[in-house]
């Protein structure tokens, strides 16, 4: 009794899960709770087994009173708090799987509610016989939503009361020893706002909804019955404010694609569209023809294995799309590359599929890279590792990292075999000229690239400024300062320009400084020493080069070991530079000096100018 006087101004009232068995009269009587308006009761998961008379005999006017899973009440229980709320006005009220046992609901049992201005009722969670004509007469003046789960049948005429009802929530049809199918009438519902219809478990149904012109929510779940598909499709075409369809877990793989297509071609309105379980292998091209403001595509978990070029095409206002638990191995780019933010976002989850991380993929890869670096909205994006290869499980969609070769190897294998054996002719004739006639081409090429570097003309119109960049540590500058430019910038047979880090102007951030002169050079040279290997701010360099190499797709990089480091004291990247790059290995011994030099200059100026041998010769 006045458990809740102390408390000053209560106007809501939580209790969960507390074991209560009993609700006594006076439990909820308090000066806050008898005085105020508007106030919340929400008495959840609890074995209660008997209410009193007069318990919720409180305030006048009630915003909540929500039961919930409090299975052991019963109908009787529920007729007291039905008494106690006479005369009151609720706007929300819950009786929520409450163990209400009903061979036939009808308007005695709302009886008591008649004047109570109910808004919002939510009845699932129970079990009802028979819904009947009048059921929901006593609330018809004021009901705006209803949840209404576990049912047999509905009358025809049930809902014809229910002239302002604007959300109608349906589910949890009860399966009958009948193989007939039972109709349910939901036809001539002309403020129906949002339609919810739940068919999982349920036997044949027949859906009879038709003059629902306001609806701009439909959400048909869970069916396996062609036939209310095609009622739905009948719906969609004289529904034409409709802006959000949710078709889950209806088989529609079952559909040919001349129907998968009449479901949303041309929804000009559609604004979400969820088709997530349906077990889809493929997605006809049409299926989204038309769809021209559409921001919200579900396709969760289905069968999808490809997303080829252009699916997407008409989708100009997608902003959020879910690909999640398919078993996606490839997505072509030009699907994302549609995506438009909305309010600042761009959502895309593609978690729990079998990416081939492969060079087809590179395109979506270095998409996702850029969204996640750029600034201009937010990018919502969970981080997916690769499927296959297995050598790049442990790597991410979004940067795994591809040498050129790779990326060729098939175009070298198509060429190969649609030239056969012309081709191995050639080559092996190229082979024994090149091994016989090495030394007089290197000469004629170097000669020709030192004539050409003097008109410091660039390649591809490309901005570049210089021919090399310089990576080093400190403990390397006298021979960087003395040997090496020395070496490439003063030679006789052919000049370079190289820039590091004390040739860059001031002014601006380091790493600004060294990105641009990284970015406005041809070659990167890294002079790989101890110090070098250990040192953190070559790392920001390392990833420089590398980004500059998956945008430019040659070989740039070329590494200088000063000294013999064993490659367990050598970072991954470090080591993947070594192997995917050419390397030059220097020595105190003046003879492989020289042709540390020589080789050097023919690699910086390999190049510098792409002039075929024939051109030159």
């Amino acid at each position: 009794m006045d458990h809740f006087n102390k408390f000053e101004n209560l106007s809501s009232v939580f209790l969960r899960n507390c074991s209560i068995l009993q609700i006594e009269t006076g439990a909820f009587k308090s000066n806050s709770l008898q005085t105020l308006n508007n106030i919340t009761i929400n008495i959840e998961l609890n074995p209660i087994r008997y209410i009193e008379p007069g318990t919720f005999d409180l305030s006048k006017s009630w915003r909540q009173l929500l039961l919930r899973q409090n299975e052991n009440l019963g109908t009787e229980n529920i007729q007291t708090v039905f008494n106690d709320l006479q005369n009151k006005t609720v706007e929300t009220l819950e009786i929520k799987t409450c163990g209400i046992f009903l061979r036939e609901l009808d308007k005695s049992f709302f009886e008591p509610l008649r004047y109570s201005s109910i808004k919002r009722l939510n009845m699932a969670g129970n079990s009802f016989g028979i819904v009947a004509s009048d059921a929901f007469e006593p609330l018809a003046a004021s009901l705006d939503t209803l949840v209404l789960w576990n049912f047999m049948y509905i009358r025809k005429d049930t809902f014809k009361v229910c002239r302002h009802l604007r959300n109608l929530n349906l589910g949890g049809f009860t399966v009958t020893a009948s193989p007939d199918a039972r109709p349910l009438h939901l036809n001539n519902l002309t403020q129906l706002k949002i339609l919810n219809i739940n068919l999982k478990g349920s036997g044949y149904v027949i859906l009879d909804i038709y003059g629902l012109d306001n609806l701009y929510e439909l959400h048909v779940t869970n069916t396996y019955d062609s036939g209310i598909m095609r009622t739905v499709i009948k719906l969609l075409d004289t529904s034409k404010l409709l802006k959000q369809l949710d078709l889950s877990g209806n088989s529609l793989f079952t559909y040919p694609d001349n129907k998968l297509c009449q479901l949303s071609e041309d929804r000009v309105n559609l604004n979400f569209l969820s088709l997530k379980n349906n077990f889809f292998s493929h997605i006809p091209r049409c299926m989204f023809k038309g769809l021209y403001n559409l921001q919200n595509l579900n396709l969760r978990n289905n069968l999808l294995r490809i997303l080829e070029r252009d699916l997407f095409k008409d989708l100009h206002s997608l902003s959020m799309l879910d690909l999640s638990q398919n078993a996606i191995t490839f997505i072509d780019s030009s699907n994302v590359e549609i995506m438009t933010p909305y309010q600042g976002h761009v959502i895309l989850y593609v978690q729990n599929n079998n990416f081939d991380c492969n060079c087809q993929l590179k395109d979506l890869r270095n998409w996702l890279t850029m969204n996640l670096m750029q600034k201009r909205y937010i990018f919502k994006y969970v981080h997916v590792n690769c499927s296959t290869p297995s050598n790049r499980q442990t790597e991410y969609i979004h940067n795994f990292t591809m040498t050129w070769l790779e990326c060729n190897t098939k175009l070298v294998v198509e060429v190969s075999s649609i030239s056969g054996s012309l081709i191995l002719l050639v080559t092996v004739v190229a082979l024994v000229l090149l091994k016989h006639f090495w030394k007089d081409i290197e000469y004629r090429k170097m000669v020709i690239l030192a004539r050409k570097h003097e008109q410091d003309l660039n390649i591809d119109g490309l901005l570049i400024e210089h021919d090399a960049f310089v990576s080093y540590h400190s403990e390397k500058q006298l021979w960087v300062e003395n040997d090496l430019c020395k070496e490439l910038e003063n030679g006789l047979d052919i000049k370079f320009k190289l820039i590091y880090d004390d040739r860059i102007m001031p002014g601006g951030s380091l790493f600004t400084s060294l990105g641009m002169a990284i970015h406005t050079s041809r070659k990167i040279l890294f002079v790989v020493s101890r110090g070098w290997v250990k040192d953190g701010m070559n790392q920001f360099e390392v990833d420089m080069a590398l980004a500059k190499l998956l945008d430019d797709y040659r070989d740039m990089i070329i590494v200088l070991l000063m000294e013999h480091i064993p490659k367990a004291e050598m970072p991954d990247k470090v080591k993947m530079i070594i192997k995917h790059n050419n390397c030059f290995r220097w020595s105190n011994n003046e003879k492989k000096q020289a042709k540390f030099w020589r080789d050097l200059k023919l690699e910086l100026g390999k190049h510098h100018f792409e002039i075929p041998i024939q051109e030159a010769d």
